[in-house]
C-alpha cells in the first residue's frame, strides 16, 4: 500500500484521482508544489547520486516522492530511476520532476570522468584500551571530474571500517574514518600500511584524581585535569566519561601518558551556579566542582570629546569602563569616527574595576562628525564640529583668496592710472 507497490495492490483511480508517494497515496489536489533537489548537481561521468523529490500538500506537511516521480531529463546526459541519478555522459541537461501535474525543474552537469588515486594515510595511535574510538585519515587526489572513493580500514587483514569519500574535481580530500579498538595488529588504508596497534586492558589506567578552577565564567571554556596513572610503557588512548550535575554522561577521548600524567579536558557550562563534575573511567570515578559566575560585561560611561576641533588637527577623546558583570575579563575598546576604525585599546578588568581610557584621534573631515567609542558590550557616541582652519587675518580659512583679490585690484588700478 505504499510508494509504487500502492498502484497495483490498491483499487484506486490513480489516472484521475490519486497519486502515488514514497508512503501511502494522496490526492491529487493534496499536492500544491514539488521541490526537486540532486545530492550532487555537478557529478562526474559514470557516477551516481542521490535524487530527492518533496511534495508540499495543502495542510502544509510535506511528503515524498522520490521513488515514484515521473522523471523527464532534456538530453541523454543524465537519467533517473527509483530516486537515484545516474550521470551517462558529459554535459548539461534540465531535469524535471512531475507529480500530480505539478512540476520542479534542476540544472545537473556532467562532468569529465572523475580520476581519483589514494595519496596518503596516517595512524598516529600507539596502543588503545579495548573498546576505544580511534581513527585514521585518508587523503585522496582527483585529477578529474567530482566523483567518490570507498575508503578501507584493516587490522591484522581484517576490515575494521569502510567511508565513502567524495572529492570533487581537481582537488584533494582528507577524511577521518572512526572504528572501535578490539585487535591488535597492522593497521592499513587502502591496503597500505600506516602503523601497529596494541589493544591494552581497562585495568592497565587508573584515575587518580580530579582538578578545577575554582570558579569561572558562564559560558566561558575551563580545564578539567585528570590526574591517571599508565602502568603501559607507552601512551594509552582511552575514554572517560563525563557527567555534570547529573546530566546525560558525555563520552571525552584521551591520550593518557606512560607513567603518571595529567590529561586535560575543556568544558563550558551555560547556567551559574556550582557544577559538579563526576569523571567515570571504568571502574574509577572522581568528583570536582566549580563556582559558574556571571560573565564579565564591559559598560561605558562619561564619554568626554571637544564640541568643536580644528579640521586635520587630533582631539582628545576619553571613556570610563567599568567591569559590571563577575568575572575578570580583557576586551578591547574600539574607536570610530563616521563609523570607520581609527583606534582600539585593550583593558583589563576585575568585576567591579573601572578604568578611564584616552584616546587622540585626527579629524580630517569638515562639519559634523560621529565619534563612537564601543566594547564588546556596550557603545556610546557623540558628535564633534570640525571646522576649517583660521586664516592669518582671523578669518575662517580666506585669507589667502581675498589677499590675492586685492593684489589683483591693486594691478588693475595701477594700469588705468
Amino acid at each position: 500500500m505504499t510508494g509504487a507497490d500502492a498502484r497495483t495492490n490498491m483499487d484506486l483511480d490513480f489516472d484521475n484521482f490519486w497519486t502515488a508517494t514514497d508512503e501511502y497515496p494522496v490526492l491529487q489536489w493534496q499536492v500544491q508544489d514539488v521541490d526537486l533537489r540532486v545530492s550532487q548537481s555537478s557529478i562526474g561521468e559514470g557516477e551516481t547520486t542521490s535524487v530527492t523529490v518533496e511534495l508540499i500538500l495543502d495542510d502544509g506537511s510535506t511528503v515524498t516522492a522520490s521513488e515514484v516521480a515521473d522523471y523527464d531529463s532534456e538530453t541523454a546526459v543524465a537519467s533517473v530511476s527509483d530516486g537515484t541519478l545516474e550521470a551517462n555522459s558529459v554535459g548539461q541537461t534540465e531535469l524535471t520532476a512531475t507529480v500530480a501535474g505539478e512540476s520542479d525543474t534542476v540544472t545537473v552537469e556532467v562532468l569529465e570522468p572523475p580520476n581519483i588515486e589514494f595519496s596518503d594515510a596516517e595512524f598516529d595511535t600507539e596502543a588503545a584500551v579495548e573498546g576505544t574510538t580511534v581513527d585514521a585519515t585518508v587523503t585522496y587526489e582527483n585529477t578529474g571530474g567530482p566523483g567518490s572513493e570507498t575508503a578501507t580500514v584493516t587490522v591484522d587483514g581484517e576490515t575494521v571500517a569502510t567511508e565513502t569519500v567524495h572529492v570533487d574535481a581537481d582537488s584533494e580530500t582528507t577524511e577521518s574514518i572512526q572504528w572501535t579498538a578490539q585487535r591488535n595488529g597492522t593497521v592499513a588504508v587502502d591496503g597500505e600500511p600506516v602503523g601497529d596497534l596494541s589493544i591494552v586492558a581497562p585495568e592497565a589506567i587508573t584515575l587518580e584524581s580530579i582538578s578545577l578552577p575554582d570558579e569561572t565564567a558562564q559560558g566561558s571554556d575551563y580545564d578539567i585535569e585528570l590526574e591517571f596513572n599508565n602502568t603501559a610503557s607507552h601512551p594509552v588512548v582511552d575514554t572517560v566519561e563525563l557527567r555534570v550535575n547529573g546530566a546525560v554522561g558525555t563520552t571525552k577521548t584521551v591520550e593518557i601518558g606512560a607513567g603518571e600524567s595529567t590529561e586535560t579536558i575543556t568544558y563550558a557550562h551555560d547556567e551559574q551556579g556550582t557544577a559538579t563534575h563526576v569523571v567515570d573511567h571504568h571502574s574509577d570515578d572522581a568528583t570536582g566542582t566549580v563556582a559558574i559566575i556571571a560573565p564579565a560585561e564591559f559598560t561605558l560611561d562619561e564619554l568626554d570629546a571637544p564640541e568643536t576641533v580644528t579640521n586635520g588637527e587630533n582631539g582628545s577623546v576619553s571613556v570610563t569602563v567599568t567591569n559590571t558583570g563577575g568575572a575578570p575579563d580583557t576586551q578591547d575598546l574600539d574607536l570610530l569616527v563616521d563609523g570607520e576604525l581609527v583606534d582600539t585599546q585593550s583593558v583589563t578588568l576585575d568585576s567591579g574595576g573601572s578604568e578611564t581610557l584616552e584616546f587622540t584621534p585626527a579629524f580630517d573631515q569638515q562639519g559634523e562628525v560621529t565619534v563612537t567609542i564601543a566594547s564588546a558590550d556596550d557603545e556610546l557616541e557623540t558628535v564633534v564640529e570640525s571646522t576649517a582652519a583660521a586664516s592669518d587675518d582671523g578669518s575662517p580659512g580666506f585669507g589667502g583668496v581675498v589677499a590675492l583679490a586685492a593684489i589683483v585690484l591693486a594691478v588693475v588700478v595701477m594700469r588705468r592710472h
